[in-house]
């Protein structure tokens, strides 16, 4: 297999915890750019109307600075198109999708959200869109000191109402422990992820966990609950992303394609995408079992002390401290390795970027 870089291996030193810095920047780092991913893609199961294909498409046609997102519609099922002007609303009725015309673009968001990728580096506050209600919405732990959440609050002034800022009680934590307990030899918990394949390899099996688990680590030795030997870990990419890989390389162990769901049954994982707001989705940790919710919002960027993370899917399923690296599902797809979050929101890494970047598969 090749290895990209030393990311591969180890993530990237991250931003200082702790400290705040307000700056303006317009364009996005590096560390935030993603590869395109190759995995199956399916389309999000909707009703009736455009499919997401379809919407997908439109919104790629019509451009960042007429749309500004898309959404499933809860109660009917169907997925919304945001809009910026009367013309655009049309071609989504046209195409048979339900169109909302909003203020702001995907554009003006988008570069928001950057500013504040590059201005803030604050532990325990996150940030992301909210396609619903057409805001970036700014997070802050009440933990934080008054000082810095009012140094949050002078930035996201700048913007008026396309921000949202509030405060919420408790820490923002990445989680350990999850979906199948799984313990490295230096002490670390956490657990299980999806089992994947390596596309050039299919007999070469790994499986998925998060970043901050492996991170740190040197070709640390993985067992279970039972102390059984499962292999070791080849890959981590922490902060800026969280997602990282363990090589199995235990025979007697078995390695199939599917979750558990802590109640004796099995979902299997047959293909991976990702997923619409308000789309429902599941997962399964090791401390708080199977939970389900649904997307609330992209494009997180979550700081839990020691360095932005970014590209993070925020959700309304409860979790607690210690289920990092567990399973995000809906049904027989993939779409996400749990990272962290308070009380009952969590987040989640996205799966298809982390497949892409190992140049894995889900079976």
């Amino acid at each position: 297999m090749n290895f990209r870089n030393s990311q591969w291996r180890r993530a990237a030193a991250g931003v200082a915890a702790g400290m705040l810095v307000i700056s303006g920047l317009l364009l996005p780092s590096s560390a935030q750019a993603e590869p395109a991913s190759n995995a199956p893609v399916r389309d999000v199961q909707v009703a009736g109307g455009i499919s997401g294909k379809a919407a997908t498409a439109l919104v790629d046609r019509l451009g960042k600075a007429r749309t500004g997102g898309t959404y499933l519609d809860r109660e009917s099922q169907r997925l919304v198109v945001a809009v910026t002007d009367d013309a655009a609303a049309q071609e989504v009725r046209e195409a048979g999708g339900i169109a909302r015309v909003v203020r702001y673009s995907t554009s003006q968001l988008d570069a928001i959200t950057t500013t504040l990728n590059e201005s803030i580096s604050l532990p325990g506050s996150y940030w992301g869109t909210n396609s619903v209600d057409n805001q970036i919405e700014v997070r802050v732990s009440s933990a934080v000191s008054d000082t810095d959440y009012a140094k949050v609050q002078a930035i996201a002034a700048r913007f008026g109402s396309a921000m949202d800022v509030g405060r919420f009680q408790g820490k923002l934590q990445k989680d350990l422990s999850g979906g199948r307990y799984i313990k490295s030899d230096d002490g670390g918990t956490c657990s299980s992820g999806f089992n994947v394949r390596d596309k050039s390899n299919p007999d070469s099996l790994y499986f998925l966990t998060a970043g901050h688990c492996t991170k740190g680590t040197v070709d640390n030795d993985w067992r279970d609950a039972n102390a059984t030997y499962l292999g070791y870990d080849v890959g981590a990419f922490y902060p800026e992303r969280d997602h990282g890989l363990i090589r199995h390389y235990n025979a007697n162990v078995s390695k199939p394609g599917n979750v558990y769901l802590h109640n004796g049954e099995y979902q299997d994982i047959v293909y991976s995408r990702d997923a619409s707001v308000n789309e429902p989705v599941c997962h399964s940790g090791y401390a708080s079992g199977y939970q389900c919710g649904y997307v609330t919002q992209t494009g997180i960027t979550a700081n839990y002390g020691d360095g932005n993370v970014y590209n993070l899917v925020a959700t309304s399923y409860c979790r607690e401290g210690g289920d990092s690296g567990g399973p995000v599902f809906w049904r027989d797809a993939a779409i996400g390795i749990h990272s962290g979050g308070h009380d009952c929101v969590g987040f989640y890494q996205r799966v298809n970027p982390a497949l892409s970047w190992y140049g894995m598969e889900v079976y």
